[in-house]
């Protein structure tokens, strides 16, 4: 009887077995052509801190099912903390558009401060898959010493390239390249 007993919860568990747990991260695509490309003359680029809402601090996606209801995924995870897969990947977006300027993340050495600061304050980095993402919050602008020289709020929005949640993590590196867009002008408007 006991035998029995370990193999039917055996088998119930195999049947309870969830779906396979996917791990997702933002991207560069590469030969961007609509990329907006500066050649005047800056010697560095700091880019960091991000704030993320603190809903956005965990390993599962935030799935946004309609304008008031939200599903933090189990199946659908970063491949790493978000915080740092922005930051990496608007660094290498902001370095693709100043070739000729050393782009570097937070945190740097005290002699290596850059001549521009980028801080992203986030409000919404979410979306729905077949659907649209959003990006929603502001950034700054700030020279080495601190002071911030602008400040630009950024709502920015895509459509899913293609249905389920792959489609929405490429529309989010998509809103990241707007980013990374508005900032160069910014930059170059200096």
């Amino acid at each position: 009887m006991k035998q029995w007993l370990s193999l039917w919860m055996v088998v119930i568990l195999s049947a309870c077995s969830s779906t396979p747990t996917q791990y997702h991260t933002l991207s560069t695509p590469s030969g961007n052509a609509q990329a907006v490309v500066m050649t005047k003359p800056i010697k560095s680029v700091g880019v960091g801190p991000i704030t993320l809402p603190t809903l956005l601090d965990r390993e599962g996606m935030v799935i946004r099912k309609d304008a008031t209801t939200l599903e933090i995924s189990d199946t659908h995870l970063w491949g790493g903390q978000l915080e740092d897969e922005f930051l990496r990947t608007l660094a290498q977006q902001l370095q693709s558009r100043l070739p000729a300027t050393r782009v570097q993340t937070v945190p740097w050495d005290l002699n290596q401060t850059p001549q521009y600061q980028v801080v992203v304050k986030l409000d919404q980095f979410d979306g729905t898959p077949g659907g649209k993402a959003w990006l929603r919050g502001v950034w700054q602008l700030q020279a080495g010493d601190g002071k911030i020289l602008s400040g630009e709020p950024v709502t920015l929005t895509r459509q899913t390239p293609e249905a389920g949640v792959t489609g929405l993590v490429k529309a989010q590196s998509g809103l990241l390249a707007d980013l990374a867009d508005q900032i160069t002008q910014g930059l170059a408007a200096r």
